[in-house]
């Protein structure tokens, strides 16, 4: 009866890939090979805004995805695709280790002109790939979200010690796990294969950057199912020499400590729980996992403010800010966030800069004294003093009306470079 009811389930979750492939994308040539793809929300993205990458789990195409995307939002850029050899993608002839994967990306975003910053996405052996791509490209990427990814409890290593802890035989028994899971893959694709062989090769220590079990400093969300269900009862038939739900649970138990620890070693991230749910948690929960995913895109705006000050020139970084209430979450960042950025940059030696960031503030707050006054420091700052008085007066006039608290600074200011005339 468990052989039976696992046979169920990977035939409703291969089902669901068909069914879910019926949904149109293109192709395009990446180093000479064809490379299936879903690309929506693309076409009025500003300046800055990330781009949303969803990379599958081992053996699953870009259309896994579809249910997330629709919950994304039509003006959310968002890129899905089949890696080379799965789905529709042509096959490469180099081996489907991370670091080439990272490059067949690479290309790929470059082909289709997509610029960071990028907000990463990875299921399960995707969570390794996503991790390759932020270790290469760091200063691309602003946010990182796993679902159920691969973790160090996979690796054959960390299996013999987990288990050798229980008491068992660890050696043994991650030897019986390991061969009989290899044993599934024998029949499938050869694309899928290949992945296949780098998964285990990656898990047994060969051509491993080990580093790719840990998570970058990159504030990340990790959603874990918690409710292994059906993909509990044992596939392998009573192969193995211990109980197979045991195993998995003692397995899982290591993932979720290893997660909590990551995510307490990181800034502005988390770590969800699904306590009724399994793997495949994009297709179970689409509602959730596109929560996750936003929260991440929407991200710290001042933070991003800072970020784009440093990545941009004065001229593209006023560009940067008037498509900044594309990628937040509100639409509007609060005037006094925005003037203390400004005279943060200010401090910085960066009046450009400044400027543009009250500029920024000025057209959207255009009855606030306080703006004005503000517009006034940042034209001083650029030595233009004569500009600067018609602010300063403007300040004063909306000051009186309003009975400001600094009212006397906006009149010491307007004196200042009266004075300077």
């Amino acid at each position: 009866m468990k052989k039976v009811v696992s046979i169920i389930v990977v035939l409703i979750f291969f089902s669901a890939n068909v069914c879910l492939a019926q949904t149109k994308g293109e192709s395009i040539l990446v180093d000479g090979k064809s490379i299936h793809y879903l690309l929506m929300g693309d076409k009025n993205r500003k300046l800055g805004q990330p781009l949303i990458i969803l990379e599958s789990n081992h053996a699953s195409n870009a259309e896994t995805w579809n249910k997330v995307i629709d919950l994304l939002g039509k003006n959310t850029p968002v890129l899905a695709y089949d890696r080379a050899g799965i789905g529709q993608s042509d096959s490469f002839e180099e081996l489907p280790t991370p670091e080439n994967r990272t490059r067949q990306l690479k290309n790929l975003l470059t082909e289709l002109n997509l610029e960071p910053p990028y907000i990463l996405v990875g299921h399960g052996w995707g969570g390794i790939l996503i991790k390759d791509f932020a270790q290469s490209y760091p200063e691309q990427v602003e946010g990182m979200v796993y679902l159920d990814p691969v973790d160090e409890s996979s690796s054959f290593e960390k299996m013999v010690a987990i288990f050798d802890k229980e008491g068992w035989d660890g050696e043994k028994v991650a030897t019986e796990y390991f061969d009989l899971r290899k044993k599934r893959f024998q029949q499938a694709p050869e694309g899928i294969k290949a992945e296949a062989q780098v998964m285990f090769d990656f898990a047994k220590g060969e051509r491993r950057k080990s580093e790719l079990y840990d998570f970058p400093k990159i504030p990340s969300a990790i959603l874990a199912g918690g409710k292994q269900v059906v993909f509990m009862e044992n596939p392998f038939e009573p192969k193995l020499s211990v109980d197979y739900l045991q195993m998995v649970n003692l397995l899982h138990k290591n993932r979720i400590a290893e997660f909590t620890s990551q995510i307490l070693n990181s800034e502005d991230s988390e770590m969800v729980l699904l306590s009724n749910y399994s793997h495949y948690l994009h297709l179970q929960e689409p509602e959730k996992i596109a929560s996750s995913i936003l929260s991440k895109y929407y991200g710290d705006p001042t933070k991003k403010l800072v970020k784009a000050a440093q990545r941009y020139d004065s001229e593209r970084f006023a560009n940067y800010l008037e498509g900044l209430e594309m990628h937040t979450a509100s639409g509007k960042i609060p005037e006094a966030t925005i003037n203390m950025l400004g005279y943060d940059q200010l401090r910085k030696d960066q009046p450009a800069h400044a400027l543009a960031l009250f500029t920024y503030n000025l057209n959207r707050n255009p009855n606030s004294a306080n703006v004005y006054d503000s517009m006034g420091d940042g034209l001083v700052a650029l030595g233009k003093t004569q500009e600067a008085v018609a602010y300063y007066e403007k300040a004063v006039l909306l000051g009186e009306k309003s009975q400001h608290n600094d009212l006397g600074i906006f009149k010491k200011n307007l004196a200042r470079v009266n004075g300077e005339k």
